[in-house]
């Protein structure tokens, strides 16, 4: 299977590139980052809505009941609609989810440091961190464009680490194939 991926290593090299330039993009134009964000959940949801769709008449064919995947396929379908009509309302959600996110993590970090005290020493550093994740939910939920500026820079920092990785990943694919092509070679010529 190694040997296989490793004929494809420049098509890791593109994608951690692709990821290195759409995260430099995404810290340079912010705005159209967030509108990017937006229309790809719209595609996301479009698309699932109508494979639930599909899913939901197959079924149907065979057992009936294809309600659950038609309320889904409805449901997704919506919110693709909306998300690519009104990309704020997706944007101003995906900030929301953002912060309730940090909200949630920072108070079961707080919590499991408490929990964790009496067993494990240093847990104030999980508790400190914890803290910090619990006021920049606060922070975000209550200042939106701290969110935005957040969610794109997370995205982006995500995007280039990634596209670091994948580079990396497919120059050393790159090694392993000229190793076992050159291994191949001599074994050819030693054989003959």
């Amino acid at each position: 299977m190694l040997a296989v991926a490793s004929r494809q290593w420049w098509v890791l090299v593109v994608q951690g590139v692709l990821g290195i330039l759409f995260g430099v993009l995404a810290i340079i134009f912010p705005d159209i980052a967030l509108l990017t964000l937006a229309y790809l959940f719209a595609a996301w949801a479009l698309i699932s809505g109508f494979s639930a769709l599909a899913e939901g008449w197959r079924v149907a064919e065979t057992r009936g009941r294809s309600w659950p995947f038609a309320v889904m396929g409805v449901v997704s379908i919506v919110a693709g609609i909306l998300a690519a009509l009104i990309p704020g309302i997706t944007i101003y959600g995906l900030i929301v989810l953002l912060g309730a996110w940090f909200v949630v993590q920072g108070v079961m970090e707080v919590y499991t440091a408490w929990r964790i005290r009496a067993e494990v020493s240093g847990e104030w550093i999980l508790a400190l961190v914890g803290i910090l994740t619990l006021i920049v939910g606060v922070i975000v939920l209550a200042l939106p464009v701290v969110g935005a500026v957040l969610t794109v820079a997370l995205v982006a920092t995500w995007s280039i680490i990634a596209g670091i990785t994948a580079v990396a990943l497919g120059f050393r694919l790159r090694q392993f194939r000229s190793r076992v092509t050159g291994a191949g070679q001599t074994a050819a010529t030693s054989g003959a």
